[in-house]
C-alpha cells in the first residue's frame, strides 16, 4: 500500500509540475544586436556601411524566429540610429533574454602597407576569453541574482552581497562557467550551420568584447564576412546572400533551443522526482542555487562535497575538463577524484545541485572525514 501511495503521488506531482510549468511558460528569448548604427557606421568601404549590412541581416534573422510561438525577439536597435554600449547591454539585461547574438562585418588592414587586405574571407564567431572569467564573474555579481528555493517551496531571488558567505558566493563562480560553455556551444552552432552554403568558416574565437561579457547570459558576436573583399562585400549587400548569413545564425540559433529545451525537459523530471522524495523522511532533496557555508575547521568533522570526475593522472589546476571550476582532490586506489564544494551541511552542498548538473551530469555528493571518504549514508545519520 505505501508503494501504492508513493505511485500516485508521484503522478500528482508530475502533474502538478507539467500544469505549473505550462501555466507559467517564458518564451525562448533572443536578444539580437545590430553592431554599431547612426553616427557609428562601423567599417565603410565603396560607399558600404558595416552598419546597414548588420541591420538588414539581423531584421531577417528575428522575422524567421518571430514566426516561432515559444520564441520572443528582443531587438537593441530596429532602425539606423546610435547606441552607445551601455544601452546595447542594458536592452540585453533587461529583457530577461536567454541568449544574445550581435552582428558584425569584419575587415582587414594591411598597417604596414597601409591598405586593405582583399583576399581575407570567411565568418568569425567570437565569445569572451577564458582570462576574462573573473570580469564575467563581477559582472554577474553585480547585474544578476541568484534564484533559491526556500523550505516553503516559494522561490527568493539574493543579489550579490560582499556579506555573503564565500560558498553562496560560489554559485558565481558556477553560473560563470555555464555562460562560458553554453556560449562556446552557441557558437559552435552558428558558425557550423554559416558555413553549410559553402561559407569558409574562421572558428570559435575568443576575444575580450564588451558585448560578450557585459551581458549576464550565453552571448556571441558574428562576424558574417569581410566588408574589405570585394567579392564577399558583394555577397553580403545583396538580397541572396544576406538571406544565407541570417539562415545560418537562425539555424544555429534553433538547435542551440533544442538543447536548452531538452535541458528543460531534463530539469521538471529531475523537480518531481525531488519533490515526491521529499515526502520520504529518508531521502530528501532539495533544488536551489544559493548555499551558505559552514566549511569544516576541525579534522574530525564530516564534510560534504560534489566528486565531479575522476582521472587516472593528476589534472593541472586550470584543465579545461574542470569547466573554468576551482576543484580540489583526493586519491584513491591511484585514482585521482575531483571535488568541488565543501560544507559540513549535507543540505547546503546539495542545493548546487541543479548548477553542478548542468555541468557535469554524473556528479554525486561524497562524504570526507580526516581526508578519507566514507560512507555518505552513515554519514549523514552523525
Amino acid at each position: 500500500m505505501k508503494q501504492a501511495n508513493k505511485s500516485i503521488l508521484l503522478v500528482l506531482i508530475l502533474l502538478s509540475v507539467s500544469l505549473l510549468i505550462n501555466a507559467k511558460v517564458k518564451p525562448f528569448t533572443v536578444v539580437i544586436d545590430p553592431g554599431h548604427g547612426g553616427k557609428d557606421p562601423g567599417a565603410t568601404r565603396a560607399g558600404v556601411c558595416e552598419s546597414n549590412i548588420n541591420l538588414d541581416i539581423a531584421l531577417l534573422v528575428g522575422s524567421m524566429l518571430e514566426k516561432h510561438h515559444d520564441i520572443k525577439v528582443v531587438y537593441t536597435r530596429k532602425t539606423d540610429k546610435t547606441l552607445e554600449p551601455v544601452e546595447r547591454m542594458e536592452t540585453a539585461n533587461k529583457a530577461n533574454g536567454d541568449i544574445f547574438v550581435s552582428i558584425h562585418v569584419n575587415s582587414a588592414y594591411n598597417e604596414a602597407k597601409k591598405r586593405d587586405v582583399t583576399t581575407t574571407h570567411g565568418v568569425e564567431v567570437y565569445i569572451q576569453t577564458v582570462e576574462n572569467t573573473d570580469r564575467k564573474t563581477r559582472t554577474l555579481k553585480q547585474k544578476s541574482s541568484i534564484t533559491s528555493i526556500g523550505e516553503n517551496g516559494i522561490e527568493v531571488s539574493k543579489r550579490y552581497d560582499e556579506n555573503n558567505s564565500p560558498t553562496f558566493n560560489a554559485i558565481y563562480e558556477i553560473k560563470q562557467a555555464q555562460i562560458f560553455n553554453l556560449s562556446n556551444n552557441l557558437a559552435t552552432y552558428i558558425g557550423n550551420e554559416m558555413g553549410e552554403k559553402e561559407r569558409k568558416i574562421r572558428g570559435v574565437k575568443q576575444q575580450s568584447l564588451y558585448v560578450t561579457w557585459q551581458t549576464i547570459v550565453p552571448s556571441v558576436l558574428v562576424e558574417v564576412g569581410y566588408i574589405t573583399n570585394p567579392e564577399e562585400r558583394a555577397f553580403m549587400t545583396s538580397k541572396d546572400g544576406q538571406r544565407n548569413l541570417a539562415t545560418g545564425i537562425y539555424n544555429g540559433i534553433l538547435k542551440y533551443k533544442n538543447d536548452f529545451d531538452l535541458s528543460k525537459e531534463s530539469m521538471k523530471s529531475i523537480t518531481a522526482v525531488q519533490n515526491m522524495q521529499a515526502y520520504d523522511t529518508e531521502t530528501v532533496e532539495e533544488d536551489s542555487n544559493s548555499i551558505v557555508s559552514k566549511e569544516s575547521t576541525n579534522k574530525d568533522e564530516i564534510v560534504f562535497m560534489w566528486q565531479i570526475m575522476t582521472s587516472s593522472t593528476p589534472l593541472k589546476d586550470n584543465d579545461y575538463r574542470f569547466k573554468k571550476l576551482k576543484c580540489s582532490f583526493y586519491k584513491e586506489n591511484n585514482i585521482y577524484k575531483y571535488t568541488y564544494g565543501s560544507s559540513t551541511d549535507y543540505k547546503e552542498v546539495q542545493k548546487l545541485q541543479a548548477d553542478i548538473k548542468k555541468l557535469f551530469s554524473d556528479a554525486f555528493i561524497i562524504a570526507m572525514k580526516n581526508g578519507k571518504r566514507i560512507d555518505i549514508n552513515e554519514a549523514r545519520k552523525q
